[in-house]
């Protein structure tokens, strides 16, 4: 004993050392399992997202092939007008070469006609600008004057005449005549001051004449200076008459003899009125000039300003011709890289119609596989949440793992220690019983230490009481759903009562049929020799499910009526199966194991079989007939808010059993395939 004794205990130091391995074999798996299960989290999503990607890549894969097919017509059309394109290249290298060779042309008369503009502006601006024009209205003004002057003088010319035609007439008349020569001085002062003015005119006409460049101006400024000169002289001869006319005034009476060369004088008389129209004529035409000379300031600063504008534009037009010449000669260089490129091009547009072929007569296949690759992602996405929920699964499984690995570290110390223990006291119990001499009894207390004895806490004689439970349920349930397959549940004995006397009537009929059938049934058990231990307990069990399955399948009949009684004839499937009645629930299915708590027949089957077999206790007996009374409570809660449903509704006494109900009626044509007259013949 001491030696196994040793021996355990090392044993149990290669377990620690194992446990320890493990734990940390354990913490390990736990990390990576955690880990696993982080990056699986976004797979679903990630998945999702995937299978969305490939219904959207499939679509969009359907749309390039239809744009394959565009860009291929697109192509035979390009590949079709090839042709022209080169020749359209070569005409506009062509053309921009014909272009480039008259620019220098074009460069050269825009530059002269750049420097033409900025001559004639310099040429207006210095020799216009300086012009005396305000000296030659001022002239004008004096003319004007002068010409009223004139008026007057010949005026007294000719009065002057008339008086030497009244002195050759009549000699005493002389004394008048020699008043009138007075007048006659006066005016040969007037006519001098005329001359004068003239003079005056005739220079600044000159002045003008040789300041302007227009030849017509200039032509008709030449020949009023020449007319005004003339009429000076004239004049000027004229006073010169007119003062020794004003000198032979004093000597009138001695020049009675010389009457007779007074015609000469009526001649020079004559001619100076002459002279004087002449000089009216004159300055009429300078009067005409006058508007136009008091317009040719603002004539002048609008062709100033014309002449700048050329100018300015001829600079600019030269700039434009420059940079458009300079264009023309970098398309030239260019029209032949365009030309080339252009044959490139057409080579290029070959290869890609040639290329788009192969894209078209590919495209089914790239569909079809996009199509295949949707559904296999589709398939992957509808297998991700088992992987995930798989993987969740893992990781809590290793985490419960890691979090009990304390509780068995600590385990393996405390037996650990145990063991030490035990090995210690074992080798002092081994001295021990080396010291007694053991006997014939001492052999028999070893060999037979304890006594067996063994009592069973119930007694089931036979397969047959064990399967009566189930059994019993099952008739039961059974009778509750015939009982409202037969008779009319919806069905109201008397008009104008309220739901509540309706519902009244309807429970506790059908509690009295389930109640007298839960008493016939576990009578006739126990006289066909079924052994009941408790028999208060038994029939109260029975009478409970019967109400608790009266009520389930009342309300499902009475609320959607053959709807609901398929509805209750799935719940009885579900109970067979579901219940525990004929094998363990620990050896069936997972999805019976999730709903036998809540049938009610799994409560019935234990309390009956408390009843005929005892052994679970009173107190669960207790608690399986409170669940099933507080089932045939709520139901029957349940059926009477239904019904108060169905009567405000109006469909209180309507039922799809209703014809099927009535057995011994009249057989009518309601199929549409029967003679609603049985006599008629076809």
């Amino acid at each position: 004993a001491a030696d196994g004794a040793t021996q355990l205990d090392n044993g149990l130091v290669t377990l620690q050392n194992g446990v320890n391995q493990y734990v940390a074999g354990v913490s390990q798996v736990n990390d990576g399992v955690q880990t696993l299960r982080m990056g699986v989290a976004p797979l679903a999503s990630g998945a999702q997202q995937l299978a969305s990607g490939s219904t959207t890549l499939a679509n969009g894969i359907a749309q390039y092939t239809g744009g394959v097919g565009q860009l291929a017509t697109g192509l035979n059309t390009l590949m079709a007008n090839s042709g022209q394109l080169n020749s359209g290249a070569g005409q506009l290298s062509s053309g921009l070469n014909t272009l480039r060779n008259n620019s220098g042309s074009l460069r050269a008369g825009s530059s002269q006609l750049s420097a033409g503009a900025s001559q004639l502006n310099n040429t207006v601006n210095s020799q216009l600008g300086n012009l005396p024009v305000n000296d030659l209205m001022g002239a004008m003004d004096k003319a004007q004057a002068l010409q009223q002057s004139m008026t007057q003088l010949q005026t007294g010319l000719t009065q002057a005449k008339s008086a030497l035609a009244g002195v050759q007439e009549s000699a005493g008349k002389l004394e008048s005549a020699a008043g009138s020569l007075s007048g006659v001085s006066q005016a040969g002062q007037q006519l001098g001051n005329v001359a004068r003015s003239d003079a005056n005119i005739a220079a600044q006409l000159g002045k003008l004449a040789q300041s302007t460049s227009d030849n017509s101006i200039k032509a008709q400024l030449g020949s009023l200076a020449q007319d005004a000169g003339n009429n000076a002289k004239t004049l000027q001869g004229v006073g010169t008459a007119l003062g020794e006319l004003n000198s032979l005034g004093s000597a009138l009476q001695g020049m009675q003899g010389q009457l007779k060369n007074l015609s000469s004088m009526n001649d020079l008389l004559n001619n100076a009125d002459t002279t004087i129209s002449q000089a009216n004529g004159l300055l009429n035409t300078l009067n005409g000039y006058k508007p136009m000379l008091s317009q040719m300031p603002d004539t002048l600063k609008q062709l100033q300003g014309a002449t700048s504008q050329i100018a300015a534009g001829a600079n600019t037009l030269n700039g434009g011709v420059q940079q458009y010449t300079n264009g023309v000669d970098t398309a030239a260089a260019g029209s032949s890289t365009l030309a080339s490129g252009v044959s490139q091009y057409t080579a290029g547009v070959a290869q890609a119609g040639a290329g788009a072929g192969q894209l078209t007569a590919n495209s089914g296949q790239l569909n079809s596989g996009a199509g295949q690759l949707a559904s296999a992602l589709g398939q992957l996405n509808a297998q991700v949440p088992t992987l995930v929920g798989g993987v969740n699964q893992l990781a809590a499984g290793t985490q419960k793992l890691v979090d009990n690995l304390p509780a068995l570290t600590q385990g393996i110390t405390k037996l650990n220690a145990g063991a030490g223990q035990l090995a210690s006291a074992l080798g002092k119990g081994a001295k021990t019983v080396n010291g007694i001499k053991p006997t014939k009894k001492t052999a028999k207390m070893f060999a037979e230490p304890t006594r067996v004895k063994h009592k069973s806490y119930s007694y089931v004689p036979n397969y047959g009481h064990a399967l009566a439970p189930y059994v019993l349920s099952v008739a039961l349930y059974v009778g509750a759903l015939i009982f409202n397959f037969v008779y009319p549940i919806r069905r109201v004995a008397i008009q104008g009562r309220s739901p509540l006397a309706w519902w009244a009537s309807k429970v506790v009929l059908g509690s009295l049929i389930i109640t007298l059938m839960a008493i016939a049934e576990g009578g006739i058990m126990m006289a066909l020799g079924l052994t009941v231990i408790h028999v208060p307990s038994f029939f109260g069990t029975l009478i409970l499910f019967g109400l608790a399955s009266m009520a389930v399948v009342m309300f499902l009949s009475m609320t959607f009526d053959n709807p609901g009684r398929f509805i209750a004839m799935v719940l009885l499937m579900l109970q067979l199966g579901g219940s525990g009645g004929t094998f363990p629930m620990e050896v069936t299915m997972k999805f019976y194991n999730v709903i036998h708590f809540a049938l009610p027949m799994t409560y019935s089957i234990l309390g009956l079989r408390d009843g005929i077999s005892d052994g679970l206790g009173e107190h669960y007996v207790a608690f399986c007939n409170s669940v099933l009374l507080g089932i045939a409570i709520v139901f029957f809660l349940l059926l009477l808010v239904a019904m108060i449903w169905l009567q405000h509704h109006h469909f209180a006494g309507k039922s799809e059993l209703d014809h099927n109900q009535e057995l011994l009626g009249e057989e009518k044509d309601d199929d549409g395939m029967h003679l609603q007259d049985r006599d008629q013949t076809i």
